[in-house]
């Protein structure tokens, strides 16, 4: 008799938890004003009118900022529905100029290719090579020819789990090394977050940009 398969791990209803059960201000990952994201957005000097995702945004500030910068065309994907309406609900009518999506990042296809990946804290939950894997596909087939990816994730000396779930922790070679060949890293980042309740995380921000064929 062969081994039974294990059940994946449903991203929605344990993110839909989370969320249900903490105001996002008290959620450790809770950033008021996400600096370190949108120096490096800036920095990627794309167009205010160019495509934008926001990969597991959840409830996060980052999209109303980037609308008070000037920014037109954002993106918001999360697994849970409960974090987009608790941002939706915190913008008001401005929500109505952002695009809000549920759904898994390592099964997400659009017909749109964004000029800009963002993914702050996300991408650390890949533990399994095959979540790597499908991420990168997404990735891959989501980005436009000349896009550029802002990617946060718990560096070395950070947390190794993170709202009950296992994490991975990188440095510059290790996430170079996963998006090569397709991506090279201009920039680096090291960030020390403080929770909501005080603690220090330890992040490792990236900037890349999609290699010319």
């Amino acid at each position: 008799m062969g081994k039974p398969e294990i059940p994946e791990r449903d991203p929605r209803s344990h993110w839909d938890a989370i969320y249900s059960n903490a105001e996002p201000s008290r959620l450790s990952w809770h950033q008021q004003f996400p600096i370190e994201s949108l120096d490096l957005i800036e920095a990627s000097c794309v167009d205010a009118g160019a495509p934008i995702i926001d990969v597991g945004g959840g409830a996060s500030s980052l999209a109303d900022c980037l609308l008070h910068r000037g920014y037109g065309n954002i993106t918001v994907l999360d697994c849970s529905e409960v974090a987009l309406d608790q941002a939706r609900q915190r913008l008001g009518s401005m929500a109505e100029e952002i695009r809000w999506l549920t759904g898994d990042v390592r099964n997400f296809r659009t017909g749109e290719k964004f000029m800009l990946w963002h993914d702050r804290a996300l991408f650390h939950f890949m533990v399994d090579a095959s979540d790597r894997r499908k991420y990168l596909e997404t990735l891959d087939a989501c980005l436009d020819a000349e896009g550029h990816v802002v990617l946060g994730a718990f560096a070395l000396c950070g947390p190794g789990t993170c709202s009950g779930l296992e994490v991975m922790r990188y440095d510059e070679s290790l996430i170079s090394e996963l998006f090569a060949p397709r991506f090279r890293i201009v920039s680096t980042m090291f960030s020390r977050h403080e929770t909501p309740s005080g603690q220090p995380q330890d992040f490792m921000f990236f900037y890349m940009q999609r290699v010319k064929e």
